[in-house]
Order: C-alpha cells, then sequence, then structure tokens
C-alpha cells in the first residue's frame, strides 16, 4: 500500500470516526432537547388548561378563542391544539402560525368548562325532600343558562364578560347590567329554553340514588347550550430526532468527506512528492552517487528533512573524499621510504652497495620512521573514534610547561634557537598529562623545526576567566593565509620542500588537535609569512 493511499485511507477513517462521533453526541442532545421541550409543556400544561377553561366559563362558549390560544403559544413558546371529543380540531397554533399542523406526541388533557351541581347531602334530610332537591336543581339549571346566554351576548358584542362568583351549589350567576338589553334577551332565551327542565328533574324522584341523579339531571340539560369540554394537546415534534438532524447530518458529511479528500489530496501530493524524492536520493547515494541531493521544500519538517539529507549525504562525500586522501596520502608517505629501503637492500643483495654501520643506521632510521607513522596513524584513529585512553588527574599545567621547555632545550641550542617558558602559575587542570605532554611537544618540536638559528620560541601559560591559556610563539618563516584553513589536516607541512626525516609524519598537529578537543579544550593558530606563527590551545581551569 503506497503512502498516499495510507494517508487517503487514515484521513478517511478519521473523518468517518469524527462525524459519526459528532452525529451521535448530536442526536443525543436533540433527543435531550426535545424531552426537555416536552416536560417543560407538562409542566405548563395545567396552568394552560385553567387559563382555557376559565375563557369558556366567563365567556359562555369557545367563540374568540383563537386569540387567547395564540397569545399562549407566544407566552409559553409552545404549540397549542384544542379538539373536541369528536377529533374535529377547534383552534390550532399551526393553523394561526400559517403552517402545515404538526402530528401530536404529547396526551391530551379533558378541558370540561361545565359545572357540576353540587348538592349538600342533608339537603335531602328535610322536610319534603323532593321538592327542595327539584326546586335548587331547577333554579340552578335556570341561572347557569341565563349566566352563559348573557356572556354569549356580551362576548358578541366585543364586551368583555365580568367573572361570575359560584354560589353554594358551585354554580356560576350574573351579578351586574353591563348592557341591560343583553341581560332582558338572556333571561328571555333562558325561560323559553326551560322546557323539558322539569320532566327531567321528576324522573328523579323513582330513582334510587336521588342526589347523584339530580346532579346528573343538571348536567345533561345544561349540555346543551355549555360550551363543550374539548382536548388540550401541548408540543409537536413532526420529526424524531433522527430525521430531525438527518439531512443536516448528510449535508455535512458530505461536505466534510469531500473537503477531507480533496485536502488529503493536496496533502499526500505535498508530502509525498519531498519523500518520493528522497527515497530516490537516497538509493541513488546507496548506488554510490555521492552528489545525490534533494531540492529544498521550504522551511516546515519536510524542508528540514532535505536540508539533514543534503548535509548528511555532503558529510558522506566529504568523509569518501577524505578516505580516498587519506589513503592516497598514506600511500604516498610510505611509498618514498619503502622504495629507498627496498632499493638498498636490492643493492646490498647483488653487491652493489658495501654493507657498513652507517647504511644500517640509516636503514633502520627509515625503518623507525614508517612505525612513528603507522602509530601515528593509530592513535588518530582511536583519538577521532573516541576511542583513545585518557587517564585524568589533577595536576599544575605550569608544571608540564617547565618540563616541555627542558625537555626541547638540547634540540632548540643544537639548532641556535633560543627556548623559553613562563607560566603564571598555579594552573591547576584536570586531563591526561602525557597526552598533553604530547601535545606540547608536537607544537614546541614544530616551532624549533621550522625556527631558523638565531631565532626564538617563547612558551607561555597563563589564566584567562575560567580558561587556562598556553600559547606557542615563534619567529619561524610562518605559514600563508591560504594555508591556515589547512593546518590541522592529516599529512600537511608548512614546508612541502622538507622531507620526513625533518618535516615529521604530517599527523602530529590533527593528533594535537583531538587531544585538546578531548580534553573540552579549543586550539588556534595565527600566523604571518617572514614574521612567525602562534599556536593556542586552551583548557578549563580547575576551581
Amino acid at each position: 500500500m503506497s503512502f498516499r493511499t495510507r494517508v487517503f485511507a487514515l484521513v478517511l477513517l478519521v473523518s468517518v470516526v469524527a462525524i459519526g462521533s459528532t452525529a451521535w453526541l448530536t442526536l443525543q442532545l436533540v433527543s435531550l432537547q426535545i424531552s426537555r421541550a416536552q416536560d417543560a409543556a407538562n409542566q405548563h400544561v395545567a396552568d394552560i388548561a385553567d387559563d382555557v377553561r376559565r375563557y369558556a366559563e366567563r365567556h359562555g362558549s369557545w367563540a374568540g378563542i383563537s386569540v387567547r390560544v395564540q397569545q399562549l403559544s407566544d407566552a409559553n413558546h409552545q404549540r397549542v391544539r384544542l379538539v373536541n371529543l369528536h377529533g374535529q380540531v377547534t383552534v390550532d397554533s399551526d393553523h394561526l402560525a400559517k403552517r402545515a399542523a404538526r402530528p401530536v406526541v404529547s396526551a391530551p388533557t379533558l378541558i370540561d368548562p361545565r359545572p357540576t351541581l353540587r348538592l349538600p347531602t342533608g339537603l335531602l334530610a328535610k322536610g319534603r325532600p323532593e321538592e327542595v332537591a327539584e326546586s335548587v336543581t331547577r333554579a340552578e339549571i335556570q341561572r347557569y343558562r341565563e349566566a352563559m346566554l348573557y356572556s354569549r351576548c356580551l362576548t358578541d358584542r366585543s364586551i368583555e364578560p365580568p367573572i361570575m362568583p359560584a354560589d353554594e351549589y358551585g354554580i356560576p350567576f350574573v351579578e351586574d347590567d353591563l348592557d341591560p338589553e343583553c341581560r332582558t334577551t338572556a333571561t328571555r332565551e333562558a325561560k323559553e329554553s326551560s322546557v323539558g327542565d322539569q320532566a327531567a328533574i321528576e324522573y328523579c324522584r323513582t330513582a334510587m340514588t336521588q342526589l347523584e341523579c339530580y346532579v346528573k339531571a343538571f348536567g345533561d340539560r345544561i349540555a346543551t347550550f355549555a360550551p363543550e369540554p374539548l382536548q388540550l394537546f401541548l408540543g409537536a415534534v413532526d420529526n424524531g430526532a433522527a430525521r430531525l438532524i438527518g439531512a443536516p447530518i448528510l449535508a455535512a458529511t458530505g461536505s466534510v468527506l469531500i473537503l477531507a479528500l480533496a485536502g488529503t489530496a493536496l496533502i499526500a501530493r505535498y508530502v509525498s512528492r519531498p519523500v518520493r524524492s528522497l527515497t530516490a536520493a537516497s538509493r541513488r547515494l546507496a548506488d554510490g552517487h555521492l552528489d545525490a541531493r534533494v531540492p529544498s521544500v521550504g522551511t516546515d519538517e519536510l524542508g528540514q528533512l532535505s536540508t539533514s539529507f543534503n548535509r548528511m549525504a555532503a558529510a558522506i562525500q566529504a568523509a569518501e573524499l577524505a578516505q580516498r586522501r587519506l589513503v592516497a596520502s598514506v600511500a604516498h608517505e610510505l611509498r618514498t621510504p619503502l622504495s629507498n629501503l627496498l632499493g638498498y637492500l636490492e643493492a646490498l643483495q647483488d653487491g652493489v652497495v658495501a654493507p657498513s654501520r652507517e647504511l644500517f643506521m640509516s636503514l633502520h632510521e627509515e625503518a623507525q620512521l614508517q612505525r612513528r607513522i603507522l602509530d601515528d596513524l593509530q592513535d588518530l584513529t582511536l583519538a577521532e573514534a573516541g576511542h583513545l585512553t585518557y587517564r585524568r588527574t589533577d595536576f599544575d599545567l605550569a608544571d608540564l610547561i617547565v618540563a616541555g621547555r627542558t625537555a626541547h632545550l638540547a634540540v632548540a641550542d643544537a639548532q641556535g634557537v633560543r627556548l623559553a617558558a613562563e607560566a603564571a602559575g598555579p594552573l591547576p587542570v584536570r586531563g591526561d598529562q602525557d597526552r598533553l605532554r604530547q601535545v606540547l611537544g608536537n607544537l614546541l618540536g614544530n616551532a624549533v623545526r621550522y625556527t631558523d638559528a638565531g631565532g626564538d620560541v617563547l612558551l607561555r601559560a597563563y589564566p584567562a576567566g575560567d580558561r587556562v591559556v598556553v600559547e606557542v610563539r615563534d619567529t619561524g618563516c610562518g605559514i600563508a593565509a591560504d594555508d591556515l584553513p589547512f593546518v590541522f589536516q592529516r599529512f600537511w607541512r608548512a614546508d612541502p620542500a622538507r622531507d620526513r626525516a625533518t618535516g615529521g609524519s604530517g599527523l602530529g598537529l590533527t593528533i594535537a588537535r583531538q587531544i585538546v578537543l578531548d580534553h573540552a579544550g579549543d586550539i588556534t593558530v595565527t600566523s604571518e609569512p617572514g614574521v612567525g606563527s602562534v599556536f593556542t590551545f586552551t583548557l578549563p581551569l580547575l576551581r
């Protein structure tokens, strides 16, 4: 599976999981919101039912109830729907809002504005109870009929009916005359409608439960003109939670997937192209093409990776070139002495040259030189690999300075060079005395070797802050500015005309530099042709 395919699959998986999680969370939230809305509707249903019932009781009918329903719907943020017992809609706030009626999901609440006659139990215990009960029932029917007709008349004339108090039997009655004409009309129509009341009431004389019979007779008679009972529905959800969010979620899913795939294509192209370039370049590098490089692609992680690869390739190329130069240099350094040895040995074998003590001493010196070169190469290899052994101790570097001068004083005197040493001691340091003596010996040996008779070599050491500074200053031939960058490279010599017998192996400065670096120090050189050179190295001062 390619990298781009994996990126596509990963982004697609993440997108699907994210969308699914979002959809599930949204569904839960919508369901919770619907549940809360239904709970709120249940909390309001009692208040709204009482308000609607009081309207019918006050106005004597359901005429004009749509205005009140609209007010209740707006105030409670609920859908209000009133339906009679036969399923016919009286008013629906969805219709008032000019929208299609939605199915209701809540249970209906019965609103019955008709009063119930309350006859005391002791009423029938008095003398002639039937007459009393009949008289009360007839009077309450007439009173309620007249009150309802009066309220309807006022409502028709856009007059707000008054609140009617209930008498001792729980039946409302009229006390005021807001409109005398309506009062007169209501009284007349109530009398005209009383036909049939007496027969219904007299029927209860033979009933087993007379009290309940009179109450039922009252309800039956007022049912012909009282506001009919209605069923109240609050709230409505035309879709379930899943259907409510289904279309938006599908649209969002499609959009997100399209954007994810398009973005992934761009990202995969942006990422895979540099990766392919790196892969191809690494293969070329592995096949031996050390000049393989990749173009830079910016400053982000891919750009840093490209830069790191180029630096790695350059380092490998430099290391390969250095290795080739090292092999060539070693071959060159060993070829001439070995040729001399072979030549003399062949001459001795053929009898061309007579054996002598001087000849054998010369051949021995040549062999010693080759051994010194090999020893120096071994030390350099160990030092650069970090495997050179150090025996670190605390000592005074000033003592090492004095010892170094003493060791090279005889050679300097033999060449007519004045060798002096200055040490602003004590200079406590921690390190390997033998290896640091090797560094001083190399620097002093080179200074004496490249300084003509009558010249001066000065070895001095002094503290500078938290460092110890060691200088080897000479008045020799100096080093050209173009050669200074190569001073510490393998087999470099200031004067190529000198042979190995006088010029050394060409590895001493390289080894000295590595030893100083391993002691957390630094080594530098400044020089001016015809004036002299100054080699300086520093070491941490021991506190």
